[in-house]
């Protein structure tokens, strides 16, 4: 793919070609949980791998991510559960930070579960993760061990 970092760039930001790579390489290291291509490598689109080196490649000159919100639109049956868990699992087992707090929410639990269980079907089909992470699929969390973060649905109805 032929990437240029995106318009929205700041002028002191930088494009992190490695810190990039990492995250296109850990997500293509999952596998797909459904339909046809279900076991397979998660292999990025371009437009899906675009959006991941633009959130995780562009850093401030003092080393953090520029960008720390993202809103993408993706239109139904594109693969926004799949995109969304493979992030969720970058930012909680991928990103090296002690105790990252991953939060998946949404109106209702059931809705906020769609993408949690994505996640945990990925990472029972990754040995390396499978590992690593506790599964505690009564309470829709999910614990990397080796740095003791969490990813945790929350839904509305609990408030």
């Amino acid at each position: 793919m032929d990437y240029t970092p995106t318009k929205f760039m700041a002028e002191d930001a930088h494009y992190d070609k490695g810190a990039a790579d990492y995250a296109v390489g850990f997500i293509e290291c999952l596998c797909h949980t459904k339909g046809t291509w279900a076991g397979k490598p998660f292999e990025l689109i371009d437009w899906q791998e675009r959006i991941i080196r633009d959130i995780f490649g562009i850093l401030k000159p003092n080393g953090y991510r520029q960008f720390n919100t993202a809103y993408v639109e993706i239109p139904k049956k594109q693969g926004k559960s799949e995109l969304a868990a493979a992030v969720a699992l970058l930012l909680c087992c991928g990103d090296g930070e002690e105790r990252a707090e991953v939060y998946g929410c949404a109106a209702d639990r059931q809705q906020a579960s769609i993408v949690f269980e994505v996640a945990a079907d990925m990472v029972r089909m990754c040995p390396a993760l499978s590992k690593r992470v506790k599964l505690l699929a009564s309470q829709k969390r999910m614990v990397y061990l080796p740095t003791n973060s969490f990813y945790q649905v929350l839904s509305a109805e609990a408030y």
